[in-house]
Order: structure tokens, then C-alpha cells, then sequence
């Protein structure tokens, strides 16, 4: 019997999670304990409360029952619509059967209903948010009027009675001591339109949110105080009547849209503070005009203000030509600003701004860059983003003997790669080479190959040797694959490449501040591996050859499976794609997940979800980022996120001055050999250290060492304070 009912809570399992993150998910939050607070909310009035369950659970049912995706079911994001519009027809008509059994229908067609805008507002890359509760609930209203089987409620009129009901004489006092609190009108306003979210018109309900928004997201609260405050100042300033109660029921759309444009879908920044202060005054002057149209219908405004403020800002930002004014969109949405903000904030200082779509150098071996960005010469105004390449001997010479002919210089005639995967866009192999010292205006760019590698991302490669472009327009190309000779045609008085990246397939087109990827750069005598650059003038670049042996240990393949072996533990790890074609390492007895980016040269880890006690989260933090080529003594330097390793308890601070400033950090280094030796008689250590600091100053130190030999991973050990976590590696 006992095995019974634990198989029956195991399959049921994904139903409560679904049903604590469809509460929460009305504050964009999948945190459990969040859902479970606002959960209790609802409950101050039982009858609404299970109103909201009611039509959440319908939901939830309905959309598995369909075949949805069932991460999104489990986020809450098919349930949130349906509890409102629960707890709004629980809250606005008396309870009977007939009631119940329509807010059951209305939670299924809240989910058929979420699931079209979604399909409509995701091809624009929006959200639907509460649009489905508006239309249905406002459907309700206006049908409600032919119903004669339905009584309109007068909850609310005994909430003494229902509370008693529900908890007796002590949960009376405290619901009378907690409503009459001395506090300031206006705050006593914010809690009360926390509340009214739910249609809760209680300060007990909206403490309750509150404290739970505090623990969920500093930041979100933080914005929620500053939405609610610029809507209540702008109401005073510009004359507007309106009562406590009237206020509250409108208010909490200032806070929402805080929320959601200051910190949920834009990147939480000083700016993305200081828009608001132009947001919502613009939420509340469409408020107030909606109010006066829907009046004459009767029917509540409710959150159709900040449905319609925060998708006309999303859908407009997305036709900007630049980022002038600091709003980030978010791309890889983690649920909370933090997250957001701190997965951001690490991806640009890791891959810069402008790197989804990598470009490599166009060439094997060192080359030295002649002319950089805002060049001596050409490199100027709207072309200035772009590098001169040439090659250099011992003694800083381009050529050999006098240079007094192309072959001279030892960069003519060397093959030129495509940086990236792509299609050849345009060819012009036909210009004659320039005798030494001579430039040809009238073909300024002489042989080129312009190359497509995404929308408004192409490169161009420029002043080739005549006849030898071996591809035409249309011809797809990976990266690496031979496009053509370095030659000396064009304006071009010496032999060199030249080398852009653009955002029109046109020949002189204007370039792009757009950097290159994975460059081993040696430059005033010192020498480091960058994840992007934009190498200066006299900088030696390279693209290191990887080692096969290195490849093998640690480019995971999708389907592979990984075991660790610990004196006193066991991992097995299988290697996965998520639905957004993401890899990831996983691991089912710890429920974790790594997710990394790899590709001929490097492994990048990104971002992991799970227990931080899992042999898989130390091995996230140590193989942060490894180089599958090296040279001797090569380090690499990366940051992480600092909530990926950080307590959470100790940046609770940081969470708020966090749009401002990070104090905290956590920097990573790996060190390869000073002998670069073979794989066949010795095998290879890699050994490196990952440093926390707070405003500058040291704290927690790690240390972690990775052996690797002919066969791949032998073994893996990581080191912190007392911790000391040996693993042998075995692949199957």
C-alpha cells in the first residue's frame, strides 16, 4: 500500500510543482516557496482560494492532457491566467455548481487561449502575459449579465466571519492588528494593490506578497516600491482623484510593468531604473483613459494597462539600430532580474556584445596585425572597424631578400580560410596584382570574397591574389575551408590581408565593431588565449592547433555517457540537447545540469541548474573553460556569474546595488604545462584555482587538477578548505 501511494505522488509530482510556480509565474518567478505563499493569499478567503485552485488545476490537467510542452506546463506558464481568472470569478459571483463548472471551463480555455497568443505574440518574440485573463474574465463579466442562475458576491462584506471560519479567534486579532497598523497612507496603498492582484483587498494579503517578492527577488521588489511610487506621485501631480481603495485596484499595474520592463525583460541597469520614470507615467495616463472607455462597459481595467505598455516597449525596442540607450533585452530568460542580470553581465565580459554567431581568424599560423581598428592609413570614419594582416619573421620583416616582388613577402600566395560557417555572397578574382609600391584606386579592394554567416553578418575579405578564388556566389562554406590566396591587388601597395566584418553583403560597405573569437594573442611580451578580441596594431595572433587527445577528453558528444567514481560516490552523467538545441551534461541522481558550448578549439561551460554537492557542479566550476590547443605555460582567464557560486545568503546585498555595482567576484584560471610534451609517454596535468573576492579583497580559494592521457579523462580532483573530491573518469 505504502508503495502505492509513492508511485502515486511520483507521477502527480509535476503537478504540484505546476501548480506552486502558476502562482508565482504572477510575478514572472518559478520559485517554489514563493508560489506557496501567494497560494496561501488567495486562501484568506477559502471560497476564492479554491475558486484560483480550481481553475489552476483545469489548466494544468488540460494542457498536459493536450500534449504541451511539458517544461512550460511545470514553469506554471499555461496556469498563472487560469488562477486569475479563478480567483476573479471567485471573488466576484456567489458560489453554486453552476460556478464552479464554469471555472473549470475557463481554465481550459485559458490554456487553449494562452497557447495562440503565444503562437501569435512569439513570432514578434513577445510574451502573452495576463491577456488571457483579461479577455476571459472580461468575457465573463459581459455574459455574467444573462446568467440568471449567478449571484453577484458580496465577499468581502464578512471577511471577519470568513477569516474565523478559517482559523478561529487568534487569526481574527492578527488580521485586525495587521489592518490597522500605523502606517503611511501610501505604503498601506502599495500593500493593498499587492493584494488586489489577486483581488485581495487586504493588507494582510499584501504584506504577505510583499515579504514573499523581497525573498524571491531583491531587485524585483526594489522595482515594485519604485513603479508603485512614480504612479502615486504622477497621480498627485497631475491632479487625478482617487481614493485608497480605487487606487489599489489600478496601482498594482505600475508595479508590474516596474517589474517587467526594469528588470524581468530588460536587463536590470541604471537605465533600465531611470525608464520608468517615462514608462509609467505613460501606464498611468493609459490607465486612466482605458478606465473612462471601459466604464461604459462596466467592466474593470485591471491589468490591460500594463498588458499593452510593456508589449508596445518590447515590440518597439526590437527596431532599434543601436543600444544607445542601455536597454538589453534579455535572450536567455532565467526567471528572476538577478539571474538575468548576472548571466549578462558574464556573457558579454566572456563573448562580447556582438559574438552569437563566433568568427575565427581567416588564416593557420601567426600572423601580425599591421593596421587595427582606426588605422594610420584606410581604417577610418565608418571603416574603421577592420585589421591589415601580414606575416612577420624573427627580425620584424615582412619579406625576404630586397621585397622587391609579391613572392617576396611571405605572406603572398598563403591560403585564406573562411572565418565562419556561411554562403558566399559576392567574388571578384579577376584584378591584377600590384607590382610592390604601386596601389590600383580605380578596384580599391581588389580580389574579395564577401561571406554570409547570419542576418546583417557577413565578413569580407579582400586585396586576394588574382584567379585564385576557388568558390562562387551561392556556394556554401565551413569554417576553415580554403576561399582563396593572400595577394597584393586593390589599394593595396604591399602584400596583406584585409579583413571585416559587416552588416550588408555589399563590397564597401561599412564595417562592424564586431570582435573575433578564440585568439591566442601575443602582444608586448606577453601571451593569453582570448575568448574575443579585437587585437591592436603589432599584435602577433594565432589560432592554436587543438590536440586530438584533448578533444577526446573533454568535447562531449550527445548521447555519450560519463561516470565518476569517488571513494565514497558515483556520477553518471549523460551528455543532452534540450529542446533549444542547448548541450548539457546531466546528471539523474543529483537532478543536475551543466550546460556548455563547444566547438574545434574550445569548451565553454555556461550555465548550470542543481545541487552545488554533485561531483558534476564541481566539475562545471573547474572545467570553466579549457583550450583544446595550448602553447607552453599558456593560462586562461575567465569570471562566472557570481550567483553561480556565491552562497545565496551572502548576495542578498549584492542582489540590490547589483544594476549599480558588483563588489563580489569570482575569477577562474587554468594553467597548461611550461613543457608542451605528447600524450604518448606522459600524461598531461592541467591544474588551476578559482578565487572569490569582495571589493577587491581575497576570500575562499579552490584548486582543482584535471589528468589527461592517450585515452582521454583519467581523473579529476578538486580541493576546497577541508573539501578534497578525488574522481576517476570513465567513459561508455
Amino acid at each position: 500500500m505504502a508503495l502505492k501511494v509513492k508511485q502515486l505522488f511520483k507521477r502527480l509530482e509535476w503537478l504540484g510543482v505546476a501548480i506552486s510556480n502558476s502562482y508565482a509565474q504572477v510575478f514572472f518567478s518559478d520559485n517554489k516557496g514563493f508560489g506557496i505563499a501567494l497560494l496561501l493569499v488567495t486562501f484568506i478567503d477559502v471560497f476564492v482560494g479554491l475558486s484560483g485552485f480550481l481553475a489552476v488545476s483545469s489548466a494544468l490537467i488540460a494542457a498536459k492532457i493536450l500534449g504541451f510542452e511539458e517544461s512550460l506546463i511545470r514553469k506554471g506558464f499555461y496556469g498563472f491566467n487560469a488562477l486569475l481568472v479563478g480567483v476573479g470569478l471567485g471573488i466576484y459571483f456567489e458560489p453554486s455548481f453552476i460556478l464552479f463548472f464554469l471555472i473549470f471551463l475557463s481554465g481550459i480555455l485559458s490554456v487553449l487561449l494562452s497557447v495562440t497568443l503565444e503562437g501569435v505574440l512569439g513570432k514578434y518574440g513577445l510574451p502573452f502575459l495576463s491577456l488571457p485573463f483579461i479577455l476571459i474574465f472580461w468575457m465573463f463579466r459581459l455574459a455574467a449579465r444573462l446568467f440568471a442562475d449567478l449571484g453577484l458576491s458580496e465577499r468581502g462584506v464578512y471577511v471577519l466571519n470568513e477569516l474565523y471560519t478559517l482559523g478561529g479567534k487568534p487569526l481574527i486579532e492578527f488580521y485586525e492588528w495587521v489592518q490597522y497598523l500605523g502606517i503611511p497612507d501610501s505604503i498601506r496603498s502599495y500593500f493593498l494593490s499587492l493584494g488586489a492582484i489577486f483581488f485581495q483587498q487586504t493588507l494582510l494579503a499584501g504584506i504577505v506578497a510583499a515579504l514573499g517578492l523581497l525573498i524571491y527577488s531583491r531587485i524585483a521588489f526594489t522595482l515594485s516600491l519604485l513603479g508603485f511610487y512614480i504612479g502615486y506621485l504622477f497621480y498627485s501631480v497631475l491632479g487625478i482623484p482617487f481614493s485608497e481603495v480605487s487606487f489599489s485596484y489600478i496601482g498594482f499595474n505600475y508595479i508590474l510593468t516596474a517589474i517587467a520592463l526594469g528588470g524581468f525583460f530588460i536587463i536590470p541597469s541604471r537605465n533600465s531604473y531611470l525608464q520608468l520614470l517615462l514608462v509609467i507615467p505613460l501606464a498611468v495616463l493609459m490607465t486612466v483613459s482605458l478606465q473612462q472607455i471601459l466604464d461604459s462597459f462596466f467592466l474593470p481595467v485591471h491589468s490591460f494597462p500594463f498588458n499593452l505598455v510593456t508589449l508596445i516597449t518590447l515590440y518597439a525596442l526590437k527596431f532599434r539600430v543601436d543600444n544607445r540607450a542601455g536597454l538589453s533585452t534579455i535572450f536567455w530568460q532565467q526567471n528572476t532580474p538577478e539571474k538575468n542580470l548576472y548571466s549578462f553581465t558574464n556573457f558579454m565580459r566572456r563573448f562580447g556584445k556582438n559574438s552569437s554567431i563566433p568568427i575565427y581568424l581567416p588564416f593557420f599560423g601567426e600572423w601580425t596585425v599591421t593596421q587595427g581598428h582606426n588605422g594610420e592609413y584606410t581604417h577610418k570614419d565608418d571603416w574603421r572597424h577592420a585589421w591589415d594582416f601580414e606575416i612577420k619573421d624573427e627580425e620584424g620583416r615582412t619579406y625576404r631578400n630586397e621585397g622587391d616582388y609579391p613572392s617576396d613577402y611571405y605572406c603572398f600566395d598563403k591560403n585564406i580560410l573562411a572565418p565562419a560557417k556561411g554562403v558566399v555572397e559576392k567574388v571578384v578574382n579577376d584584378v591584377e596584382d600590384n607590382v610592390i609600391g604601386t596601389r590600383n584606386l580605380e578596384d580599391n579592394w581588389g580580389n574579395t570574397v564577401i561571406i554570409k554567416h547570419g542576418e546583417f553578418l557577413y565578413s569580407k575579405l579582400s586585396h586576394l591574389k588574382k584567379n585564385s578564388i576557388p568558390v562562387k556566389p551561392g556556394d556554401s562554406v565551413e569554417k576553415g575551408q580554403v576561399i582563396g590566396k593572400c595577394g597584393n591587388s586593390g589599394n593595396s601597395p604591399y602584400p596583406h590581408l584585409h579583413f571585416q566584418i559587416q552588416a550588408s553583403p555589399y563590397i564597401g560597405s561599412n564595417t562592424l565593431d564586431y570582435p573575433i573569437s578564440d585568439v591566442l594573442v601575443r602582444y608586448k611580451g606577453k601571451e593569453s588565449l582570448q575568448s574575443i578580441s579585437n587585437p591592436p596594431k603589432d599584435a602577433f595572433v594565432s589560432s592554436l592547433t587543438p590536440h586530438p587527445e584533448m578533444k577526446k577528453a573533454f568535447s562531449f558528444v550527445v548521447g555519450e555517457t560519463i561516470r565518476l567514481k569517488t571513494f565514497e560516490n558515483e556520477e553518471v552523467w549523460e551528455v543532452k540537447r534540450d529542446y533549444f538545441l542547448n548541450k548539457y551534461l546531466y546528471c539523474e541522481k543529483t537532478n543536475s545540469k551543466a550546460y556548455f558550448k563547444v566547438d574545434d578549439l574550445m569548451l565553454h561551460f555556461t550555465h548550470f541548474e542543481g545541487k552545488r554537492k554533485s561531483i558534476l557542479y564541481l566539475f562545471y566550476l573547474s572545467a570553466y573553460k579549457i583550450s583544446f590547443g595550448f602553447t607552453p605555460g599558456l593560462k586562461l582567464n575567465d569570471t562566472f556569474p557570481i550567483n553561480q557560486i556565491f552562497n545565496p545568503r551572502s548576495i542578498f546585498l549584492q542582489d540590490f546595488l547589483a544594476p549599480f555595482h558588483e563588489y563580489l567576484r569570482a575569477e577562474y584560471e587554468l594553467n597548461y604545462p611550461e613543457s608542451n610534451r605528447g600524450f604518448s609517454n606522459k600524461a598531461l596535468s592541467l591544474k588551476g584555482n578559482i578565487q572569490k573576492s569582495s571589493f577587491g579583497k581575497n576570500m575562499e580559494s579552490s584548486r582543482f587538477e584535471f589528468i589527461i592521457d592517450a585515452a582521454g579523462l583519467r581523473s579529476f580532483e578538486f580541493e576546497r578548505g577541508s573539501q578534497n573530491i578525488k574522481a576517476v573518469c570513465e567513459s561508455e
